[in-house]
């Protein structure tokens, strides 16, 4: 889970503009999950051992990826059933421990419990965040879906970023509907 956690540090989000047209679905099964995006976006490249998907609108575009991996079944910050705990014990400290943590100013709203196409639980709320090390400084929104399934874990995020939070809240406003599309499309498999 503290991989996890510091994976998450490394969503730079950047940019702003919508795209439209065909999709394309990704089916990671060696990672276990799927996500929808538009068919024109950009591949990147992806950091580290637990982001396996990067795509991207365009130079100032949306930033949309995907963390997957094994919980370890150790770690005592795991619930015992993740279905429930993601379906019924979930609340907002939730979300700063299993995704905040990472940023320190994360700030999370409009929580909602959404299924997934077989009807297994998900979570999805709207970030605002401040990340700050020795190399990058920005500030920024995204919308984040997470699931916890047996020994599994899935986060999606798309957002982006900007020098302050008024821009980073600029450059969301259009891209919202684009971004809850893409993170409504992720799907964690069944172990």
């Amino acid at each position: 889970m503290r991989l996890f956690l510091l994976t998450t540090a490394t969503v730079g989000l950047i940019g702003a503009s919508a795209a439209s047209a065909a999709n394309k679905t990704v089916h990671d099964t060696d990672d276990g999950f799927s996500l929808t995006y538009p068919e024109e976006w950009t591949n990147e490249a992806t950091p580290g051992n637990s982001i396996k998907l990067k795509v991207k609108s365009g130079e100032k575009g949306l930033v949309c990826r995907v963390s997957a991996g094994l919980n370890d079944p150790l770690d005592p910050n795991m619930p015992r059933d993740p279905k429930t705990y993601i379906e019924k014990d979930w609340s907002m400290d939730s979300w700063q421990k299993m995704v905040g943590a990472a940023f320190g100013t994360a700030q999370f709203s409009k929580d909602r419990l959404a299924r997934l196409p077989d009807g297994y639980p998900v979570r999805i709320a709207e970030m605002d965040f401040h990340y700050s090390d020795s190399d990058v400084d920005f500030y920024g929104h995204a919308e984040v879906a997470i699931s916890l399934r047996g020994t599994r874990y899935g986060l999606a995020n798309c957002g982006v970023a900007g020098d302050s939070a008024d821009e980073a809240a600029r450059k969301w406003a259009p891209l919202a509907d684009e971004a809850s599309k893409i993170v409504s499309s992720f799907v964690l498999d069944a172990d």
